[in-house]
């Protein structure tokens, strides 16, 4: 019988073998002259043999709160999180800007990097074959069509953007051409001049082809803005109910979720706004304070560059400051990067890369700096704490250094735990007195509200049934984003149903299991355990994390042994 770690190895091959350009990515270079497959036959295939290694893991045992029953329990979590993204067909090859194959294309290649020769042989094979991915994917969409699941009319519209942005872009800043190459490799010319006849020849007419797809057959039938949820889909319900389940990790009706949402946004926060707004403008009505937050042209940046260098300040006070916070971090400190511009208009605002595997690219907080003019200087904090430190490159850096845990265990996140773990940070980098005035808490509360907002607007559009003007309309009057933003956000929780909800359920989750422990603790509770507790796992579920946090409580109670 195999090891459980036998079948956690086993499924991590799979995993990569069914996305190679993430593998690539993350410094595994086995699958580099690989292609993603979206062909109705090769997701069948692959769906088999995940129903298949389920079986075998499920039948086997371990005690309880062990190493190997966690891998147990988390083992099964990605395994049933991989069969319902192929089930449900709402997140695997969508015409969307983030989650896209054109996008996600254009982002890794622009962060990969060929170490030896034969790396950058094997890509340059594995881009050639990007006609047939894009002609997938268009397949795709058209069988979508036809039955009854066609996307949302805003979000193609800003693929067609993104890719006439790529199109229009100079060859010599091409991603594919520009890759990362060995350092003295005598061909690297012979190579690039090799790539530019593929991006000319190959690459950029197979996106016009894509993009012409979207604008004559896609876009005429897609969904109107009016029906932006999933609900209005066939299966949709039962859909979103299992990419509830997957995003947060618990089953949670999304009708309670939304309650949830709303009673924070409207209510459990606003009371905040009066202390904090008044010490920052003398204003304690939330709606003045969002009006004076959104239109006060002193709280913008002037620059792409004044954005980056504010942001590395931040990161570096923050990294100063986690003695007697965290116990455990990450080797180095992550590095602060632009979004490429090419995708940037329809991109977050920010967003974070985990340090690949092998070494070779550190973590990376993505800063979004297009029309930087627009930008809110007063969230940069609250938004470095989140995507940088102590937030994503603490919990995703220590993730990658566990060499002793399953590779899925170091490199597979779950989303209401990192994501929890990101929105927990903001407020912690408040304890830790990291803020440097009350109009950056200003910034921080306007985050949550942005948080607890998505549980009111993802469940609103994809359950309840409401139009994107509708959601768009609720963050307008319960946060402080300016109005750009707030479509670009509502847009992708339209393309990704359920993940905005993992990062409110994170954070209530997390902040309920310290209240328990400090409660069952009391002098014994120690802050920089309980953290290193959350993030010394990997990536974990809310159930087994509630476990760690049990067991860690049983080893420190003072009533213990």
């Amino acid at each position: 019988m195999s090891t459980i770690h036998e079948l956690a190895d086993r499924y991590w091959d799979m995993y990569l073998a069914s996305v190679p350009t993430y593998a690539t990515l993350i410094g595994d270079h086995r699958f580099d002259a690989a292609i993603e497959d979206l062909s109705d036959d090769a997701i069948e295939a692959r769906l088999g043999r995940l129903r298949a290694l389920r079986g075998e893991v499920e039948t086997f045992t371990t005690a309880r709160a062990t190493v190997d029953s966690i891998t147990r329990s988390l083992l099964l979590a990605v395994i049933d999180s991989d069969v319902t993204e192929y089930e449900t067909e709402i997140l695997v090859g969508v015409p969307d800007p983030y989650l896209g194959p054109h996008s996600v294309l254009l982002r890794s290649v622009a962060q990969s990097a060929a170490q030896e020769p034969a790396h950058a042989v094997a890509l340059a094979d594995r881009w050639s074959q990007i006609p047939r991915l894009l002609d997938q994917a268009l397949s795709r969409h058209r069988r979508h069509l036809i039955e009854g699941r066609a996307s949302v009319a805003a979000n193609v519209a800003r693929v067609i953007h993104q890719i006439d942005k790529y199109l229009a872009s100079s060859l010599a800043t091409d991603p594919f051409v520009r890759l990362n190459l060995p350092e003295r490799w005598n061909g690297a010319v012979d190579w690039q001049r090799t790539m530019e006849t593929t991006v000319t020849e190959v690459i950029r007419p197979a996106y016009a082809t894509y993009r012409d797809g979207l604008v004559g057959e896609i876009l005429p039938h897609s969904r109107p803005n009016e029906q932006a949820g999933i609900c209005h889909i066939a299966g949709g319900e039962d859909s979103y109910r299992r990419l509830v389940e997957r995003f947060v990790t618990v089953p949670w009706d999304p009708a309670e979720i939304h309650e949830i949402g709303v009673t924070h946004a409207t209510e459990t926060l606003t009371a905040e706004y009066g202390e904090v707004g008044r010490a920052a403008f003398g204003i304690t009505d939330p709606a003045a304070i969002f009006e004076r937050l959104r239109t006060d042209q002193t709280l913008r940046y002037r620059s792409a560059a004044e954005m980056l260098s504010h942001a590395e300040e931040i990161v570096d006070r923050a990294w100063s400051a986690i003695d007697g916070w965290l116990g455990a971090r990450p080797d180095e400190i992550c590095r602060v990067l632009p979004v490429p511009e090419t995708l940037a208009r329809d991109m977050p605002p920010a967003y974070y890369m985990q340090p690949a595997a092998d070494g070779s690219r550190p973590g990376i907080y993505f800063l979004n700096t297009h029309q930087p003019r627009t930008r809110d200087r007063f969230a940069s904090e609250a938004v470095a704490f989140h995507e940088a430190v102590p937030g994503h490159h603490f919990d995703r850096a220590l993730a990658s250094s566990l060499t002793d845990l399953p590779t899925f265990r170091r490199m597979r996140a779950h989303n209401a735990h990192a994501e929890g773990w990101g929105l927990y940070s903001e407020r912690l980098a408040d304890e830790m007195g990291l803020y440097s005035g009350p109009t950056d808490r200003l910034g921080m509360l306007s985050a949550d509200s942005w948080r607890a907002g998505r549980l009111a607007v993802d469940t609103g559009m994809h359950f309840h049934g409401w139009s994107r003007d509708k959601a768009v309309q609720f963050l307008h009057d319960w946060t402080a984003i300016n109005h750009p933003t707030i479509e670009q956000e509502i847009d992708r929780y339209i393309g990704w149903p359920g993940q905005a909800l993992s990062y409110k359920m994170g954070q209530i989750e997390i902040n309920r299991l310290r209240l328990r422990a400090q409660a069952e603790l009391g002098s014994a509770f120690d802050i920089v355990g309980f953290h290193d507790t959350m993030l010394t796992s990997g990536g974990v579920t809310l159930p087994v994390l509630g476990d760690l946090v049990e067991t860690w409580i049983g080893e420190r109670s003072p009533t213990a042994g």
